[in-house]
């Protein structure tokens, strides 16, 4: 499978100034870190001169990007605005008159397109737990459940990171537009760039817009060389320049001066805000919970990309640019390029190795559910039963319990490629990479790698115990695997 209907050219780092064996010492730095990476591609003057996937994430996955959802979002916002499909400076509430409640805070009549985009509603905290919340009783509509919460301040008088703001806007394009996200972008953004694969987690019939886009890493490599070169790529303006360029710069402050009292946020997450990107000391950036980075650098002429399970970004974007901002500064020599394209192609995550011998039926432990609106019960909802059944290279492992009935392989030593089934007709199942071996101790340790995601689920299993299920790092909705599954591709 290749990565896209075509790719971006690829170059020896040496011959686009960079010197490889700073990107080396990056890697150093990562395998020494608590940072588990699952790409990274590195651009410079439009090239890629470094790119590895830590096996058994593979360049023809696609990866959750959660909140680098937005930069999409914000794309499609663009675009409309430039077709006059609405503007900047229209209040919300206008578009959406029959989810506005008679009682509606009259602050929402100052709450404009551009506050929405620029997260300045007014609100000191997230909303996206009351709005769900308030939903409920307003036919299950989330953008109607937000208009019920008053926002504490003037729209644009300060910074607040929440979801339903930019969920509008997607709400907006697919309103003007008649039709989804994706659907509005695909023949003006995603095939000229040749993304061909894009699925979105939904919203009702409607793209979460905040969070939930699947991409492969080469697409996001190729929306920053986009944001880099404001908007052209080749030949084609496909973005308008004046656009990326509002998008890509300050619109709100977000220091301490400019956000609710008590709020806090590493550094590089208080350098100010654009449409739907952050500013960064050195560049500017989208990102998304644990990790998935794209990094703009003007000066340097250079993207970074990366897909990860991290909960330091702070620290992630640091060891980023510490060691390849001054790898950007070359000259590099041609015999560490090699050592380099080595390297990155033998990148890889150690499936779990020990004993073999493990078998039986366990109860399930489950851990807390993941708090939120779309929380449902634990890591596995309904998930009541565990059975291990050894097999000549593993084991099978099967999930059984309230609406709940998964098998899947799991590798000793290697990565066994297997899928959660899909919920209902026309969503895809939601694959898996797993593996276990027996400790020292005689307990069965399982990871099984939701592998389009960022997140793996531990399982557990002492020897006459019970098995427990917990997320190495909890998904942001808390419906499980299934809930992971995407609308197929059409």
């Amino acid at each position: 499978m290749t990565t896209s209907s075509f790719s971006l050219p690829r170059s020896a780092p040496s011959a686009q100034g960079v010197d490889a064996s700073g990107v080396s010492r990056l890697l150093d730095a990562l395998e020494a870190s608590d940072h588990e990476l699952h790409s990274l591609m590195v651009l410079r003057h439009g090239h890629i001169v470094a790119e590895g996937w830590w096996a058994p994430y593979a360049a023809d996955l696609k990866h959750l990007v959660y909140s680098l959802s937005k930069t999409f979002t914000s794309a499609a916002a663009g675009l409309a605005i430039a077709e006059g499909r609405f503007g900047l400076d229209d209040r919300m509430v206008d578009h959406f008159p029959e989810l506005v409640p008679d009682d509606v805070d009259e602050k929402y009549d100052r709450y404009l397109v551009r506050h929405a985009l620029s997260m300045s509603s007014g609100h000191e905290q997230e909303t996206l737990d009351r709005a769900a919340a308030a939903a409920a009783s307003h036919g299950g509509d989330l953008l109607a459940g937000f208009f019920t919460v008053p926002p504490e301040r003037e729209p644009g008088t300060l910074f607040c990171y929440n979801q339903p703001t930019i969920y509008g806007v997607g709400r907006l394009v697919a309103k003007t537009t008649d039709g989804g996200i994706l659907d509005y972008l695909r023949p003006r953004l995603l095939e000229p760039l040749g993304i061909d694969e894009a699925q979105w987690m939904m919203i009702g019939d409607v793209e979460m817009a905040f969070s939930g886009l699947h991409v492969r890493t080469e697409s996001l490599a190729k929306t920053g060389q986009l944001a880099l070169e404001r908007g052209r790529f080749g030949d084609t303006q496909l973005l308008p320049e004046a656009w990326v360029e509002q998008a890509t710069s300050l619109q709100t402050e977000n220091d301490a001066a400019h956000r609710a009292p008590g709020a806090a946020d590493p550094i590089d997450w208080q350098q100010g805000y654009g449409f739907q990107y952050w500013m960064n000391r050195h560049g500017f950036r989208g990102d998304g919970a644990y990790g998935q980075f794209i990094i703009v650098w003007p000066e340097e002429d250079a993207v970074v990309v990366t897909t990860s399970e991290t909960v330091d970004m702070q620290g992630l974007l640091d060891v980023l640019t510490d060691h390849l901002v001054p790898a950007l500064s070359g000259p590099g020599v041609p015999e560490a390029d090699a050592a380099l394209a080595a390297r990155l192609a033998g990148l890889r995550i150690p499936a779990p190795f020990g004993r073999g011998g493990f078998e039986g039926v366990f109860d399930v432990e489950a851990g807390e559910a993941v708090p939120g609106p779309f929380s449902s019960g634990g890591p596995v909802p309904g998930a009541s039963s565990v059975e291990v059944v050894a097999a000549d290279d593993g084991w099978t492992l099967r999930i059984t319990g309230d609406d709940v009935d998964v098998t899947l392989p799991v590798g000793h030593g290697s990565w066994a490629a297997g899928t959660w089934p899909a919920p209902a007709d026309g969503f895809d199942p939601v694959p898996f990479r797993s593996a276990a071996a027996v400790g020292v101790d005689g307990a069965w340790h399982a990871e099984l790698r939701m592998i389009e995601t960022p997140h793996t689920l531990l399982v557990d299993i002492e020897p006459g115990g019970i098995a427990r299920l917990q997320w190495r790092y909890p998904p942001l909705r808390g419906d499980g695997p299934a809930g992971h599954a995407l609308p197929s591709l059409a």
